[in-house]
């Protein structure tokens, strides 16, 4: 069997895997292939100047096709002349009304700072999207991506947590949400989420630390009508810290200060002793990574009236404590001791029990 004897929907699938400007001289094969292209329901373009220079407009362009719908958008252009960017915010209006399916827009230049994707955020047919570009995007005040699994974003924003609650919250499909910023020197943020029937996962990262709050399936299926759902006080948070610049870590603290869950890790060239720490009127279980000689391990549990668990990991020599507290006096429980109780740490579980059995 030769190609020709293949029906017209077949050959127009095959023409979905090459570039639209390789598909489009495919016309000059045969009078059959003349119009296939324009049944093509893709659209990938390297560069997007070629054609808008052929055509007087876009919506000429897109006047050729037979096919309406465009279920692929890809426009990935590695040229040094930003070009596409002139064409680029048409493109995704155009595609959107053409109830696209997945988005593919890379961009090696761009002559202009922020590009509007108002459209794409909007269009209920879209199931996976991918933005990659020098440029910066806003997420609009509306957001519905009913259909929406993943989401990639590789842009010039700095990602506040209140757009992942926002596309979280009104893309009930998601499983992946994936943010960076990384386009200048000084500054590196990432934000993922990761979804499942399970739990929804969000990691925070930049240069003073990494953040990741874990949210049981249960809070998320009763939650998903707040647009406020993504409270810090319902998630088990797991903090890294990389900096010196304490400031903001206090600020991170003193954000998720009504946890019942927290893991506290730190590099050994942090001094807590600069910190102004909240109170955890919340925490239930603290996990601690110091080393040994960090008085950072009594001031925390301090700070916590509702302690029951508490954990100490000592990165010097690998030991691990965990103390069971009830009733308000921290005496821990050898039972659960794994490894051997530092002795330091036991006085002053002594000494609190001893004050509170005063009062």
């Amino acid at each position: 069997m030769t190609i020709e004897a293949l029906l017209d929907e077949l050959l127009c699938h095959i023409l979905s895997f090459l570039s639209t400007k390789e598909a489009i001289a495919t016309s000059l094969l045969s009078k059959r292939w003349r119009f296939l292209w324009t049944m093509v329901p893709s659209l990938h373009i390297g560069c997007a100047k070629p054609i808008m220079e052929h055509y007087k407009s876009l919506k000429v362009f897109l006047a050729l096709r037979r096919m309406h719908t465009i279920t692929s958008f890809r426009l990935k252009c590695d040229s040094d002349h930003e070009c596409c960017s002139h064409y680029v915010e048409q493109w995704i209006l155009e595609v959107a009304i053409r109830k696209v399916e997945q988005v593919n827009i890379s961009l090696f230049r761009c002559h202009i700072s922020k590009i509007n994707v108002d459209a794409l955020f909007t269009c209920t047919t879209i199931v996976n999207m991918k933005i990659k570009g020098p440029f910066e995007i806003t997420i609009p005040s509306s957001v519905y991506l009913p259909n929406l699994k993943t989401l990639r974003l590789k842009v010039c924003e700095r990602f506040a947590m209140k757009n992942v609650r926002k596309i979280i919250s009104s893309s009930p499909s998601v499983e992946l949400i994936y943010m960076k910023h990384n386009f200048t020197k000084d500054y590196f943020l990432q934000l993922k989420a990761v979804r499942n029937y399970r739990y929804l996962r969000l990691y925070h990262q930049n240069w003073l630390y990494d953040e990741v709050m874990h949210y049981d399936y249960d809070f998320m299926s009763d939650s998903m009508q707040n647009c406020g759902w993504l409270k810090p006080e319902k998630a088990k948070v797991y903090v890294t810290v990389h900096n010196y610049m304490m400031q903001a870590v206090s600020y991170l603290l003193k954000r998720i200060h009504s946890v019942e869950f927290l893991s506290l890790k730190y590099s050994r060239d942090v001094n807590p002793s600069t910190f102004d720490l909240p109170l955890f009127e919340n925490l239930v279980e603290l996990q601690l990574f110091v080393t040994k000689d960090d008085p950072f391990i009594m001031e925390l549990p301090a700070k916590c009236p509702k302690l029951q668990v508490l954990e100490i990991n000592i990165l010097d020599d690998g030991q691990r404590c965990r103390y069971n507290i009830s009733e308000g006096v921290r005496v821990h429980d050898l039972s659960i001791v794994p490894i051997s109780p530092v002795i330091w740490l036991n006085n002053w579980l002594r000494d609190q029990a001893i004050v509170f059995l005063e009062q």
